[in-house]
C-alpha cells in the first residue's frame, strides 16, 4: 500500500513539475543522465523526477529497491537497468548524503 502511495505522489509531482530554471546542481544531474545514455524528452520533468527520489527515500523512508521501481513504474519505456541508474544518479546529485535517509533533498 505504502508502495501505491509513493507511486501515485510520484506520478502527481511528475505531471504538475512546474516550469524551472535549472542551477548547477541540475545541469550536472541532467548532464549525467546524458552519460549514462538516459534521454528525456522535457528537462524539468526529469529534474523534478531526479529531486522526488530523495523525497521517496527521506520522507517516505522507502528502499532505493522500491524507488527503483516507483521510477520504472512511472515511466515504462524506461528500462530496469536505467531506472537503476537514474535512481542512484539522482540520489547522489540531489541527496544530502547518497544513500543516506536522512536530511532533506537539496
Amino acid at each position: 500500500m505504502r508502495c501505491i502511495l509513493a507511486l501515485a505522489t510520484f506520478a502527481i509531482m511528475v505531471g504538475m513539475a512546474i516550469p524551472a530554471y535549472a542551477d548547477s546542481t541540475d545541469d550536472q544531474f541532467l548532464a549525467q543522465l546524458g552519460e549514462a545514455g538516459i534521454t528525456y524528452p522535457d528537462p524539468n520533468k526529469a529534474i523534478a523526477a531526479g529531486k522526488s527520489v530523495c523525497q521517496m527515500l527521506v520522507d517516505q523512508n522507502m528502499i532505493m529497491v522500491n524507488v527503483i521501481i516507483a521510477i520504472h513504474n512511472s515511466n515504462p519505456k524506461l528500462s530496469w537497468d536505467k531506472a537503476a541508474k537514474f535512481t542512484d544518479i539522482a540520489s547522489n546529485t540531489y541527496c544530502p548524503t547518497p544513500g543516506d535517509n536522512s536530511g532533506n533533498p537539496s
